[in-house]
């Protein structure tokens, strides 16, 4: 049997710290998936339409607009593209309003990466949600994997 013809699944990371983006675009291309990224809303959406990803990473606190309005946008548009919300925003309201809003998954950071690529993995393997095309890998695995990744966002204060 010959090697794989098959594109990778794509995956589109918004976030607009770098050091986030890298870190998660470099696990995912690691584990065979085809990685974009938009550190904007307003960029998240041309980015939907033109790399057509099969999932979204999408993280709330974005410069532009919330990951939730660019959800609302995307669910209007009837884009179809599943979404799993990133964000140090750990509020049961928010993770109620991204659940509710579009998101199939709401991710809190820091979060390990092995646990995300799990996640992942979990919603595309959902009936319908990559129906053209296969992960070049599910089963590789690395140390790198299980980093945790820390975000700057500020500390929320107790009540």
């Amino acid at each position: 049997m010959g090697p794989s013809t098959a594109s990778p699944l794509r995956i589109l990371v918004v976030d607009d710290e770098p050091n986030i983006v890298d870190v998660i675009s470099m696990a995912l291309r690691f584990q065979g998936f085809g990685v974009e990224s938009a550190g904007t809303g307003r960029d998240a959406l041309t980015a939907v339409t033109a790399f057509r990803p099969h999932l979204l990473l999408l993280d709330v606190m974005l410069p532009d607009m919330e990951g939730f309005e660019v959800a609302r946008r995307l669910g209007a548009e009837r884009a179809g593209v599943p979404i799993i919300f990133l964000t140090a925003r750990d509020a049961t309201e928010d993770k109620v309003r991204g659940l509710t809003s579009g998101g199939d998954d709401y991710v809190t950071k820091p979060f390990s990466l092995e646990e995300l690529i799990a996640r992942v993995r979990t919603i595309l393997r959902r009936p319908g949600t990559r129906s053209r095309t296969r992960a070049a890998s599910s089963s590789r695995t690395s140390s790198s994997t299980r980093t945790p990744v820390r975000s700057h966002a500020p500390a929320r204060a107790s009540s």
